[in-house]
């Protein structure tokens, strides 16, 4: 009975997505000539919580105008994918831009763009751009990587986002499991979504050669029988020794995979690094030091070491090489695959949702990659009302914008294969979560980002040994993190 529920759950979720997106056009307005001219009946005004005259479509006042005031925003420039002052190359690009210049048309704002490399190993450099900015001004928005933006917040540098004029968080572009669990001791200090296009691509999908798989899989995840063992099953008996050499890179595998997607695979099972306390504060989650856990990483360690079908790669080039190449029937990664490199390969492909646990888990989970973009506002902002009404506005344009290039023209039409693939992309973005455990994972000790990679590297099932070990440190780093002055003490 417990499965059937969490099939018709699964197949209400597909529909909603779906509805949701064939309505996204209806909401996009004409913009002719450089003024705003509504198409549908859909922009109503209505009334905001704070008594201004909103649009029905999005929570901004109708008539809100910042007086040609300028706006900073500090970005790290080495993103993934273009999102910061692109240059048109594509229809994706087009968006970005167009949602750009509208912001500032809408708002009569100017925004005062500034790059600085930071990703993960530039962090300490873009931390004292930070600090620098400070003094000018020139860091009033910060829109940083993932686990850079944690940094951040744990260095105090950053303003509760839940204490601003313009930020509505019930909106369709703010993803409700990032503001739920990023919301720690009833503070939020950095949110993302459909602001940002590396959101979206930073889903992490188990991709599927069509050629190599026969099964029915869109109708296992449809009706909740797509799981770890479900998994198994499917890549058993496909390894064949292409070079006579034994098992190597250059063989042909049932499922590939690399460090980095070991996390996507556990979260996927329902496994959560970290939870909320009664209070608001962060805890381990009991999830994460379980025997569950240890029986996972016991079985995905006989899979990747004892047998033959699956592959452990040394790095995210050696694994996608296999499935670019069509040597692996499975292969987890980011949906920016589709177009960084499955563009140009001949293989047909399918993508599914990380597999559940069992038929009794009752959603699917699809964890981010680390590799986007988080917004936060500053301390010390000349203007805390601007500076927000700004990030709700390219938030609701991302959504209308950006999303319908990203996700209906880049992922489901252009670089994926059917009415199926587009459901199974609609499931990931659903069923999206925001680990705080990965966000903060410096701040306590780094064991959610590479406790169970480490294990694997070693060939080691001993979680809860190493757990153990690990458990009264990782304990204290949590309860100085709560006890910040970002937190309240």
């Amino acid at each position: 009975m417990k499965a059937s529920k969490t099939a018709s759950k699964i197949l209400r979720l597909i529909c909603i997505s779906l509805i949701c997106f064939m309505l996204i056009p209806l909401f996009v307005s004409c913009r002719e000539n450089g003024n705003v001219e509504t198409t549908t009946g859909a922009e109503v005004a209505t009334t905001s919580a704070a008594g201004d005259e909103t649009t029905g479509f999005g929570s901004l006042p109708v008539d809100l105008d910042l007086g040609k005031a300028e706006v900073s925003i500090l970005y790290w420039s080495d993103v993934n994918n273009p999102e910061f002052e692109v240059e048109e190359t594509d229809r994706v690009t087009g968006a970005i831009r167009k949602k750009d210049s509208y912001v500032q048309e809408l708002l009569n704002v100017k925004i005062n763009w500034f790059g600085e490399p930071g990703n993960k190993s530039k962090l300490e450099n873009f931390k004292k751009r930070v600090e620098s900015g400070l003094q000018t001004n020139e860091t009033e928005i910060i829109a940083a990587h993932s686990m850079v933006m944690g940094a951040l917040t744990a260095s105090g540098y950053m303003q509760d986002l839940l204490d601003t004029r313009y930020l509505e968080f019930s909106n369709p572009w703010w993803p409700q499991d990032l503001i739920e669990n990023s919301t720690i001791k009833g503070k939020l200090y950095f949110a993302s979504g459909d602001i940002s296009n590396n959101t979206l691509l930073g889903m992490e999908g188990m991709f599927f050669n069509k050629e190599m798989v026969k099964s029915d899989l869109y109708g296992a995840v449809r009706d909740g029988k797509w799981t770890f063992e479900r998994m198994i099953s499917e890549t058993s008996g496909i390894y064949r020794d292409l070079n006579s050499n034994g098992k190597d890179a250059e063989d042909v595998y049932g499922y590939a995979t690399y460090s980095g997607m070991i996390n996507p695979l556990f979260i996927g099972m329902g496994i959560r690094f970290i939870e909320k306390g009664a209070e608001g504060e962060i805890a381990l989650s009991d999830t994460y030091v379980s025997e569950k856990t240890q029986g996972l990483l016991e079985k995905v360690n006989n899979c990747l070491f004892t047998g033959y079908d699956w592959f452990y790669a040394s790095s995210f080039d050696a694994s996608a090489k296999i499935f670019v190449e069509g040597r692996t029937a499975f292969y987890m990664a980011s949906v920016r695959l589709t177009i960084n490199n499955l563009a140009d390969s001949d293989v047909t492909y399918g993508v599914l949702p990380a597999p559940m646990y069992d038929e009794d888990q009752e959603s699917y989970h699809t964890l981010m990659a680390n590799t986007y973009t988080m917004y936060g506002i500053t301390k010390n902002v000349a203007d805390t009302d601007n500076a927000s009404a700004v990030i709700e506005a390219l938030a609701q344009e991302g959504y209308r914008t950006v999303t319908p290039e990203v996700f209906e023209v880049a992922l489901k039409t252009r670089y994926s294969n059917g009415a199926d693939d587009a459901a199974m992309f609609d499931i990931l973005r659903s069923s999206t979560v925001f680990e705080i455990g990965l966000i903060f994972s410096d701040q306590i000790g780094g064991v959610p980002s590479k406790a169970l990679f480490t294990l694997v590297n070693n060939k080691s099932s001993d979680w809860m040994s190493y757990m153990k070990q690990q458990k009264s440190s990782i304990e204290s780093k949590i309860k100085t993190l709560n006890e910040s002055d970002a937190f309240g003490g």
